[in-house]
């Protein structure tokens, strides 16, 4: 056993974890010993110990002291609102989880990279320890950034807010509970830089001599207690990797290591999901354009949008089983009580309309009070009106939002529910022109569901599509079907005015996404890159015309620029945090020709121009 687990708790005048609170609400301020008793952390403490093999003088300086200092400063905040580890010390169980993994996944590794045989001999605790203190540290910002936290005495009178900038909140003088609240508007991952600024308060002097002690190894944990773990190579992937494992497993998705996971039927994995796409708005609300608006009573989300989220969500946090089909994850949230049905039907016709805007469109509704059960955390009332139109309106709408049964949505096949082996087809870059090339795999998902395989970063990750500059192959002529764009009225005759119109309506009702995963639209600094020939096939598949057909007659519009080279192909780097891959698209400069002159999302900072990179 650690030596100061062995030990009783020093007597203090902080609250006991059997005291009663004063006030509904509070927590017990603790000392690290009594945070670090429960039988489950102690195990951690074990393997964490076990895995370092450090002297035990060395250790108790280096890793005892950290863990316990780790404890002090997070006590048992949550690590998220609404997300994994949710609930009370959530914090801290998931900081001792990360560690623990990113040592188990350190063993498959060599550091430093690339160094001589007595360099990594000599080198290989310091490294060691790099790795467990960069995981212990890489969600300690959130209590400084995301959450708002008071302190109070023993009797409940408040003594104000807990400034992390001077130290663990046991050392505030008279602090003996403390209260947790999320901050509404915070920016999202801003943690992550955060982070660095207290990591003092965790690291002691000591560790953090030694880390810089190694130049190399001092560089890699800067980038990645600063979250910028692409940059930070090796230490970035265990990390990365590990944060992956500890949130799959406390959602209950798949253990890559087959430890055993809570077990979450899907409404729960559903509801967990869209609180969380709604907290960090990925989902975003009360706009033109926006994915959901929030009434008195209700939370309207437009239907198709709001699944295919869902659905990429809880499959990159490695859910299996996840329902290919809308209506079945229409169905088990109707099943629950989580919709408020339309008759026997979860889809509603609707129109959202405020200043100078009105779309009619399918959305499913939920009750609020399912969603958010503190009423300060729920978002402000849409100054607009969503007005359903009926069951006549719906007529024809399937349960997923398709205003024809016989259509397959360009981003949601209606079967089978398991993507069936398919061809992808990737660009083979070369210094004349661009090969397509056709490569058969069984293993291959399909490019318009979302590309696996190819590790891209969040909003990009099945946007890698084959890009050519003029289209050479007429492929088989479509059915024809109506295009759910949330207008009634046809499109032009002309397949590249229709093309645009339908992009101008689906970006208008957020039935096409923009900067999100599968999306064809990306917002970036030169203006607006609309991935090609994806969004023409997409366009195809909608409306029944034929996708190059549309493609030559929009590229006739001239709204697009040439690039330097004098093609219709503009070439962008994305950079994500596992690798670094290339997408081609139109360039479209004024913004407005997309998305009209009242509102432009910003930029999507993952690509940048190829001839920059």
């Amino acid at each position: 056993m650690l030596p100061f687990l062995r030990r009783k708790p020093p007597a203090t005048a902080h609250a006991s974890r059997q005291e009663t609170p004063p006030k509904a609400g509070l927590l017990p301020v603790e000392t690290a010993e009594e945070l670090l008793q429960p039988p489950h952390r102690r195990s951690l403490l074990r393997q964490i110990t076990g895995l370092l093999a450090l002297p035990s003088e060395c250790s108790e300086r280096y890793v005892v002291a950290s863990l316990r200092r780790y404890a002090a400063f997070v006590q048992e905040v949550p690590a998220s609102e609404v997300h994994h580890h949710s609930s009370r010390g959530g914090m801290l169980d998931h900081g001792l989880e990360v560690a623990l993994k990113a040592l188990q996944i350190r063993r498959g590794y060599l550091l430093p990279p690339g160094a001589e045989t007595e360099r990594l001999s000599h080198e290989a605790d310091a490294w060691s320890y790099g790795v467990f203190s960069a995981a212990l540290l890489h969600d300690v910002g959130k209590p400084v950034v995301d959450q708002e936290i008071a302190v109070y005495g023993a009797l409940g009178n408040r003594l104000g807010r807990w400034e992390p900038w001077h130290g663990p909140m046991i050392e505030r003088p008279g602090a003996h509970w403390y209260s947790v609240r999320y901050r509404r508007g915070r920016v999202h991952k801003l943690h992550e830089p955060a982070s660095s600024l207290v990591a003092h308060w965790v690291l002691p002097p000591e560790g953090m001599s030694w880390i810089a002690k190694h130049q190399e190894l001092l560089q890699a944990w800067i980038h990645a207690i600063h979250g910028q773990l692409e940059d930070a190579g090796a230490l970035g992937q265990i990390i990365l990797q590990a944060d992956r494992e500890s949130v799959a497993r406390n959602l209950g998705g798949e253990s890559p290591d087959r430890l055993p996971t809570p077990t979450k039927p899907l409404h729960e994995k559903l509801m967990t999901s869209l609180r969380h796409l709604l907290s960090s708005e990925d989902l975003p609300l009360n706009r033109n354009g926006a994915a959901g608006w929030r009434t008195e009573s209700d939370l309207w989300l437009v239907s198709k949008r709001a699944a295919d989220a869902l659905r990429a969500h809880l499959r990159e946090e490695g859910h299996s089983g996840i329902p290919s089909n809308n209506d079945r994850i229409f169905d088990t949230l109707q099943e629950h009580g989580l919709l408020t049905a339309n008759g026997d039907r979860a889809i509603w016709r609707a129109r959202v309309a405020s200043d100078g805007w009105s779309h009619e469109l399918t959305l499913i509704r939920l009750p609020v009070a399912r969603i958010w059960s503190d009423p300060d955390a729920m978002p402000m009332v849409f100054e607009g009106t969503v007005t359903p139109l009926g069951e006549a309106s719906a007529e024809g709408t399937t349960e997923s939002g398709d205003r024809s049964p016989s259509r397959s949505s360009p981003e949601e096949p209606a079967a089978p529910a398991a993507d069936p082996p398919t061809a992808r087809t990737v660009v083979i870059q070369t210094g004349q022109s661009d090969e397509v090339e056709e490569r058969h795999s069984p293993h291959c998902p399909p490019v318009s569901g979302g590309v696996d395989d190819l590790p891209l970063p969040p909003g990009l990750d099945g946007v890698l599509d084959e890009a050519t500059d003029e289209p050479t192959a007429e492929p088989p002529p479509q059915s024809t079907a109506s295009c759910d764009s949330g207008a009634d009225a046809p499109l032009p005759e002309d397949p590249g005015d229709a093309c645009l119109e339908w992009i101008r309506r689906g970006v208008a009702d957020g039935s096409l996404l923009v900067n999100t995963r599968e999306a064809r639209i990306h917002v970036v600094p030169e203006g607006v890159l609309l991935i090609s020939p994806g969004i023409f096939r997409d366009f195809a598949n909608a409306t029944g015309h034929t996708w190059n057909a549309a493609q030559k007659r929009f590229q006739r519009l001239q709204l697009h620029e040439k690039s330097s080279e004098g093609t219709n192909i503009h070439r962008y780097v994305v950079r994500g945090e596992r690798q670094t891959s290339r997408i081609n698209g139109l360039l479209i400069r004024d913004t407005s020709v997309v998305f009209g002159p009242d509102w432009i999302p910003s930029p999507n900072d993952h690509l940048t121009p190829a001839a920059e990179a």
